[in-house]
């Protein structure tokens, strides 16, 4: 009973989507729009600059020097410790104070700058995100800047060496207009089908094609035919027990056969006096 049941409520699914299918694609294609207009030429573009550095535990090395792996493990644990210091209220004042003619607040540069680990390696990858793509990459090279002489001043020990400085963005990287466009697409697909559905579920009418038998576990005996909805010149008027089923021509060929019988009727009739008299 549960596999049936599964089977039926699946049908059902496939016969939503099917009656309604026009209206649906229609959604989904006006809520792609939607999302690619609001991409293209709503939402603020936001540019992405970011800047390479490489984490050294030691200062003191040689061409000649053997990879020590306490180094490579000190390098990685002061990487960590970068990412906070190179965050901290002490350095985005800093940053605030060598650019006051972007007017950005510390609460803003915290905001924009995202610090990272590449792959958990010693190398630290610095990013910052505004619209514009010419205050992005100044904002990125005066913090790569700003990060060599906060690393000396504090750690006071090993170096910071820049791997790439900041890279101009040719592109924006928010928003995306594939990705705002394929979501307007899923989004109509399924919030109109998902609206449908639930008009389906709560409709309690009972339907000429649902199958009462299966779906209330109960015997139909007969069905009342919809008599409004049936062309009624197909019914013929002149029997006392209702309608009846035959059609135009069938009653026109009654008729004309009873007109036939009663001229014969007529015409015995005229012998009979004749041959009376």
């Amino acid at each position: 009973m549960d596999e049936q049941e599964q089977t039926i409520d699946l049908r059902n699914l496939l016969m939503v989507l099917k009656d309604h299918i026009i209206v649906i694609l229609a959604a989904m294609i006006a809520c792609g729009v939607i999302g690619f207009t609001l991409s293209a030429f709503i939402i603020e573009k936001q540019y992405t600059s970011s800047a390479l550095l490489y984490v050294e535990n030691s200062a003191n090395k040689t061409d000649d020097s053997a990879i020590n792996i306490n180094d490579i493990n000190a390098a990685q644990k002061l990487v960590n410790t970068c990412q906070i210091l190179f965050t901290s209220d002490y350095m985005l004042k800093q940053l605030e104070a060598e650019l006051p003619q972007y007017g950005y607040t510390s609460g803003d540069y915290k905001d924009m700058i995202t610090i990272e680990s590449v792959n958990s390696t010693e190398v630290l990858k610095i990013s910052v995100v505004t619209n514009s793509p010419d205050e992005s990459t100044s904002i990125a090279d005066k913090l790569v800047e700003l990060s060599q002489e906060e690393y000396m001043r504090v750690i006071k020990n090993g170096s910071i060496e820049v791997v790439s400085d900041a890279i101009y963005p040719e592109s924006h990287t928010f928003p995306s207009n594939t990705m705002f466009t394929f979501a307007g697409l899923v989004i109509g697909l399924f919030g109109s089908y998902f609206i449908f559905l639930i008009i389906e579920l709560l409709d309690t009418k009972v339907k000429p094609d649902d199958d009462l038998a299966k779906k209330y576990d109960i015997p139909v005996f007969a069905e009342i035919m919809d008599f409004l909805a049936v062309d009624r010149s197909n019914y013929n008027y002149k029997y006392s027990g209702g309608y009846g089923t035959k059609s135009k021509d069938k009653n026109k060929a009654d008729d004309d056969a009873e007109a036939d019988d009663n001229d014969v009727d007529d015409d015995d009739y005229d012998i009979d006096e004749e041959e009376e008299f």
